[in-house]
């Protein structure tokens, strides 16, 4: 009598990524959502950003501008939740793509009287590695001002006083208008009673991967 051994080599099935990661990388409706976010807020600032004695739009980075959601994936692959140190070993991987939209945004509004102050989370320390980045992606401008964070009392609140009243990091520049703030979480914008306010001249974009809620 004959035996055959037939071996069969199963490969592993990687667990699904959670609907979040999944949904932001994968799905055309985070796509559209952020895409109308960029049209409609170009709409509705491009006047002033024309007329206005030096303008300013002060844009987050992470998920507004860049997108980390192959972080998230990483995350996920290791069953992993976030850290500051794997956070900061990403960024400086200068790796982050771009959230749909938000490159053709900035080179239209670029065209205007405006300036852009990338105010972000990041710390300080990592400036040299998010602007390389962010070189890379071509969407980076000597006129830029970047306000990432120093130590963890300096808050966004502490930042964008220093904007609007020309203190601080920006006493050499002076106060700034600004017109227009782009986030995708509330702390990226300042405190209003109006809610109206977002569509106008507040505009978040969609990040279910991470937050507070």
């Amino acid at each position: 009598m004959i035996y055959i051994l037939v071996v069969f080599s199963l490969s592993l099935v990687s667990a699904k990524l959670p609907n979040d990661v999944r949904w932001v990388t994968s799905s055309s409706e985070y796509k559209y959502n952020c895409i109308q976010t960029y049209q409609m807020a170009y709409h509705a600032i491009l006047d002033e950003c024309r007329k206005s004695e030096n303008p300013v739009i002060v844009m987050d980075l992470d998920e507004t501008v860049l997108d980390n959601s192959n972080y998230q994936v990483g995350l996920s692959e290791k069953n992993e939740s976030y850290n500051p140190e794997s956070w900061s070993v990403w960024v400086n991987q200068e790796e982050a793509n771009l959230v749909p939209g938000a490159k053709e945004f900035i080179d239209k509004v670029r065209k205007t009287n405006v300036k852009i102050i990338f105010l972000s989370n990041r710390m300080n320390k990592n400036l040299e590695a998010t602007i390389s980045n962010m070189k890379k992606l071509d969407i980076v401008s000597p006129d830029d001002i970047f306000l990432l964070r120093l130590d963890k009392q300096d808050k966004k609140n502490i930042r964008r006083n220093e904007i609007n009243n020309g203190i601080g990091r920006l006493s050499k520049i002076g106060p700034l208008k600004v017109l227009a703030y782009f986030g995708d979480a509330k702390h990226d914008f300042p405190d209003v009673d109006d809610y109206y306010a977002f569509g106008k001249n507040m505009f978040m974009f969609p990040n279910p991967m991470y937050g507070k809620w």
